[in-house]
């Protein structure tokens, strides 16, 4: 994508773009910074600090996730402090990178992806777990219902896209008792799902997008950091 970039092409989403959203850590410390909401997170690197790591979360139960994972790939819900104590132990010993995140009991299991094209969400869907799991990516046995989004939901989402300099994102929020809480920000989201909940021509909607917006050897960096 860089090189088609350097010679002109329009990127639907920037190269420097993408590289911020797939950096788990980058993409929360930014979304922070702007004021969205976020489930309370924590990171370190050294067996000494997980007690403090845990304790800046909340305690257990707590969502312990590697930087680098994809679809669920890699999160894991400790529900006791010996259990997360464990697997933190284990990820550090292996050299992993590894985030801390508090357990939103409330969700019940499920999240809501907000499909977000410039700077609108034009589909969105809830994704419930299935029994006895608590991630609701659809490639893990989540269900996928059509929903409707409060205001705060969708600024919430547009907000979070523009934060990363992505023009097609599809942003999972938790509903939370303090508001939407943004988990992740995805710069390649799967078109399949979230059509079939919404009946929607997603695909469709990014064409007319580029046709709109496509200039030659106009790329530029949205967002900061």
């Amino acid at each position: 994508l860089r090189q088609f970039e350097m010679m002109g092409t329009y990127p639907l989403n920037e190269s420097v773009a993408i590289s911020r959203s797939r950096d788990k850590l980058r993409s929360m410390q930014l979304l922070s910074r702007k004021g969205i909401g976020l489930p309370v997170t924590g990171f370190a690197n050294k067996p000494a600090d997980i007690p403090d790591l845990i304790e800046m979360v909340g305690g257990a139960p707590l969502v312990i996730k590697l930087l680098e994972g994809t679809q669920g790939i890699g999160v894991v819900l400790a529900e006791t402090r010996k259990a997360a104590e464990s697997v933190l132990e284990a990820f550090m010993g292996l050299k992993a990178s590894v985030m801390v995140q508090e357990y939103i009991k409330e969700a019940g299991g499920a999240d809501i992806r907000c499909f977000v094209i410039g700077e609108k969400v034009i589909a969105a869907m809830k994704r419930q777990a299935k029994p006895g799991e608590f991630r609701s990516n659809l490639h893990r046995g989540g269900v996928a219902t059509l929903v409707r989004l409060t205001p705060e939901e969708r600024s919430t989402a547009v907000r979070a896209a523009r934060t990363m300099g992505l023009n097609v994102a599809g942003v999972d929020i938790l509903r939370s008792n303090h508001g939407p809480l943004v988990m992740e920000v995805n710069s390649s989201p799967g078109l399949e799902g979230i059509e079939m909940a919404t009946g929607l021509d997603v695909a469709g909607r990014i064409i007319e997008f580029i046709e709109k917006n496509y200039s030659s050897h106009k790329t530029r960096t949205r967002g900061k950091g």
